[in-house]
């Protein structure tokens, strides 16, 4: 930014044909934008890294960046993702592993609190069902997944591809060097055989500003049967407008219309329902949740194409003996509106259980009201003390839970710098802090009496609430037992005036176990392990 802001000022370390040609970079750059006077604001969201971090270190990063440093491999990969995160996973997953197996890169995501519950090929096959689905529904621009490495994953996915003819077709463009100008294009020199053309080409879209003779149905999810096979498409535009078939091939000047036509009215529609709503409920309309396809009503639907009577010309059709033809009819209505409409919503910044969960890797299988967590009081106020727990989270214990019974000031209780153990009382993901007591009663309270998060997946019909509530009671116990001995231990700081020290003689024997997530971590005695790092030997991994 602040090179975008200075690009008009000479440093002064920097001669006349230095900043002749930073400016010339710019301008290559940037183009009119370099030379515009407004200053460059950039808006900065926060991510999930995940899927960034698998490219950083996998052999696909090594082979396209191979001199490039990590971090900027996973910036590299952040970026891709945002843009298009459905490719991004695709590519993620064309990697195979030495068994031949693809996929198995992707295990590495945290997509379920659950998935590790599932063999690693029923979790695999089901990756691979949601990417097919996905890119079904969005499509594949062909000659962009030729040309990128990064976009090539996408063309496995299609139905009727796969890997194997993924990959072929893509070496065989490459060498040629040449665009798909056209799906016909596809059968006429040989990239696809009749009965592949035919299941995968509605998924295939052909666009771009090289190919001026592009058809306009080429970047739809209309099959060529209904436009180039058979020419429903032409006739159902040429009804449309009214006019007369002339039958010639060039017909794309009656197409264009009625889909211009019919993306006016789209646009009227948005507008109306959007002045509608705000006239209604204020300036609350969300673009990302309106659909024309379910929020408008037929009757308000006044373009070309909406005058026809497509039930009766199908009808029609049927009757003569040339099959059934209504569906195909309404999906070209519908792709004369929309044409190949992403369904997929705009990309949004992340908040509430996605942003607390990428901010502080906690989640609600880790944190949640009744857990108990260990913290260091950094600071005692009039309304509470505030504490900063592991993974450098913040936490509050409002004065009214320092104790049970009524307590004037923090520091009757607790002292900055002490460590702590306290129980959650609430989360609050969205100002990332958590609310914890000291309360015995909320100490005693029942696991099972805590609001289960809705987050978390519901309890199935096979749970055993039986055995849960045994291993419930002998918690308890020990709790009550561990509570016994936090109550004689508060009484004692008490009394003594020092909420930091303890009887000597209650100290012996015990360890002073704490709370950490890492899998390696063990409560041990200092003699436990001084024991371990001699028998060790000059090198100990631990």
């Amino acid at each position: 930014t602040e090179r975008w802001n200075n690009r008009y000022i000479q440093n002064e370390d920097e001669d006349d044909d230095d900043f002749q040609r930073r400016q010339k970079i710019f301008e290559e750059n940037f183009g009119e934008a370099a030379r515009d006077d407004d200053t460059w604001m950039c808006k900065s969201v926060l991510m999930d890294d995940n899927v960034a971090q698998l490219f950083g270190r996998d052999v696909r990063s090594k082979k396209e960046f191979p001199d490039t440093a990590v971090n900027l491999k996973c910036a590299i990969a952040i970026a891709r993702h945002a843009k298009d995160p459905l490719a991004e996973l695709c590519y993620a997953w064309s990697v195979a592993s030495d068994a031949g197996t693809f996929g198995t890169g992707m295990l590495y995501l945290n997509i379920h609190p659950l998935q590790r519950l599932l063999p690693k090929n029923v979790l695999l096959k089901s990756f691979e069902r949601v990417l097919c689905g996905a890119v079904a529904d969005v499509g594949v621009d062909i000659n962009a997944a030729c040309s990128y490495d990064h976009l090539h994953g996408l063309l496995q996915f299609v139905p009727g591809l796969g890997p194997r003819k993924a990959s072929q077709l893509r070496q065989t463009l490459n060498r040629s060097g040449e665009m798909v100008e056209s799906r016909k294009y596809l059968l006429k020199q040989r990239l696809m055989g009749p009965t592949v053309y035919n299941n995968a080409v509605a998924f295939l879209r052909i666009r771009g500003p090289d190919l001026p003779d592009l058809h306009p149905l080429d970047d739809t999810r209309l099959h060529p049967d209904v436009y180039i096979k058979n020419t429903w498409a032409k006739k159902i535009a040429i009804d449309a407008l009214e006019k007369e078939d002339d039958n010639r091939d060039d017909h794309h000047h009656h197409l264009l219309e009625v889909m211009r036509n019919s993306k006016r009215q789209v646009e009227l529609l948005y507008n109306q329902t959007k002045d509608e709503w705000e006239s209604e409920y204020g300036n609350t309309f969300q673009v990302n949740i309106w659909d024309p396809r379910r929020n408008v009503p037929d009757d308000r639907w006044q373009d070309k194409v909406e005058e026809l009577d497509l039930e009766a010309f199908a009808e029609r059709i049927e009757e003569n003996g040339m099959g059934k033809w209504l569906t195909q009819f309404l999906m070209i209505k519908w792709e004369f509106r929309l044409p190949f409409q992403d369904p997929r919503k705009p990309m949004e910044p992340l908040t509430g259980d996605k942003l607390f969960r990428l901010i502080t890797g906690e989640s609600d299988t880790t944190l949640r009201p009744g857990y108990e967590v260990t913290g260091k009081v950094t600071k005692n106020g009039d309304f509470g003390s505030r504490l900063k727990l592991e993974g450098d989270i913040d936490g509050f214990i409002p004065l009214r839970n320092l104790a049970d019974e009524h307590v004037q000031t923090p520091e009757d209780i607790v002292s900055a710098g002490q460590v702590i153990t306290a129980t959650i009382t609430e989360v609050k993901k969205d100002h990332i802090c958590i609310d914890l007591s000291l309360k015995m009663e909320d100490f005693r309270r029942h696991p099972s009496s805590w609001e289960r998060p809705k987050t978390l997946p519901p309890l199935d019909q096979y749970f055993d609430k039986s055995a849960a509530k045994s291993i419930e009671m002998e918690k308890n116990a020990e709790r009550e037992v561990h509570l016994a001995k936090l109550e004689r231990t508060m009484n004692n700081a008490r009394n003594n005036g020092d909420g930091n020290h303890e009887p000597e003689e209650s100290r012996k024997g015990k360890v002073s176990r704490r709370a950490c997530v890492h899998p390696a971590f063990r409560n041990l005695r200092h003699d436990e392990v001084e024991k371990e790092l001699r028998e060790g030997g000059d090198a100990l991994v631990g």
